[in-house]
């Protein structure tokens, strides 16, 4: 025990030099990572008074941030003569879980529940050596946002990606070396390289807050189906010297490819019609000059278009009477009469054509004759 009679004790000693030293291990703080606490306890600073009835507690943080109210007693009434070295006390540990709002900070504290130091005679000089001891919270966060320049349509389908990236690191005001983010990959599942277009605006391949990074990326699509694609993106942060690896929240953007609309049908050929386009039967109006004599013989060629080969043609000639013909394969009724009567022909097809001309020849001459089309 220290038992001063004297003016300081030890003679000679020049104050108050009790040290109490807390102490941390890091200043920044992640969910789930530990802080270690110590205390160093030592009396042997130059010129150093006896210090005695010394009680030291300690109180790590709590979840909201300030002191716990639960203490730890280091020592109690301890004495602690000049040149006393250093003791170490801990380390305290402390865990935080973050929750949905964590604190800005977490502090812990330690208090002198009693203690004097002899520099003067009894009952000496009160000792402070309160000290409070804060660590910051850092919650890293990244976001990305995905876009498509379509969400769909008959296949093929191309789409190009728009992704933006941002860091969204909380809390507001933490120095950049800790908010900023490194080493920095977005993925997509169905889409890739993603390039970077724009948004690291000094240069140091570092996303900072301020920073909005935009990523493109193009895919084509060329079958049916629903294709939705999931993107995230992950970095490095870095608090302390100590590297954490953190990923966004996903998202998604979906392309539904159709079918292609059906090919249109081939342009039909020439003397041929197409089965479901049956049409009642019509008259061709004969061009002027379309005159056959008596008793002449005479060769009457009609060109049809949009007919089958093999379809029937009828003509009637002046008098009533009726003769048929079949069209070939190029499109071509042919007809010899030697009507009895002289006067107008009329030409009729089973099925409507189209009839592109008409030729007819005669031993004196020769007529070829574009001919309107009349239904009826």
């Amino acid at each position: 025990m220290v038992a001063p009679a004297q003016a300081q004790s030890p003679a000679g000693c020049i104050g108050n030099r009790f040290q109490a030293d807390l102490l941390k291990d890091r200043t920044f703080i992640r969910d789930g990572e530990t802080v270690n606490y110590r205390i160093l306890i030592a009396n042997n600073a130059a010129g150093a008074c006896d210090a005695s009835n010394v009680t030291l507690r300690f109180q790590l943080p709590s979840a909201t941030g300030a002191p716990s109210p639960t203490f730890t007693t280091l020592f109690t009434a301890a004495n602690f003569a000049s040149g006393f070295r250093e003791q170490t006390f801990g380390p305290f540990a402390f865990t935080p879980v973050f929750g949905a709002t964590p604190p800005a900070r977490y502090t812990a504290r330690q208090t002198k529940a009693s203690g004097v130091v002899h520099d003067v005679p009894a009952p000496g000089s009160d000792l402070n050596i309160d000290r409070d001891l804060q660590v910051l919270t850092v919650q890293p966060g990244l976001t990305i946002d995905k876009t498509g320049s379509t969400t769909g349509g008959p296949a093929p389908q191309s789409v190009v990606y728009t992704y933006t990236v941002r860091n969204v690191t909380l809390p507001a005001g933490l120095p950049d070396d800790v908010s900023q983010m490194q080493n920095v990959v977005p993925t997509d599942d169905l889409c890739a390289p993603l390039t970077l277009v724009s948004g690291d605006t000094n240069g140091d391949a570092k996303m900072q807050i301020a920073e909005t990074w935009t990523y493109t990326c193009g895919q084509t699509f060329p079958n049916p189906g629903v294709f939705t694609n999931t993107v995230k993106v992950c970095a490095d942060e870095v608090a302390d010297r100590i590297v954490k690896n953190y990923c966004s929240p996903p998202d998604t953007w979906t392309v539904t490819v159709t079918p292609p609309p059906p090919a249109a049908p081939p342009a039909p050929q020439a003397g041929v019609k197409p089965a479901n386009a049956t049409q009642a039967p019509c008259d061709i109006a004969s061009p002027t000059g379309l005159n056959v004599r008596a008793r002449e013989l005479t060769t009457i060629r009609v060109k049809v278009r949009n007919v089958d080969a093999g379809t029937e043609a009828r003509i009637t000639l002046p008098g009533g009477k009726v003769l048929k013909a079949k069209v070939n394969s190029a499109g071509t009724a042919t007809f010899k009469v030697r009507p009895t009567k002289s006067g107008r022909a009329t030409i009729r097809i089973a099925e409507c054509g189209d009839v592109a001309r008409f030729t007819v020849k005669s031993p004196r001459q020769v007529q070829t004759r574009q001919v309107p089309r009349v239904t009826g």
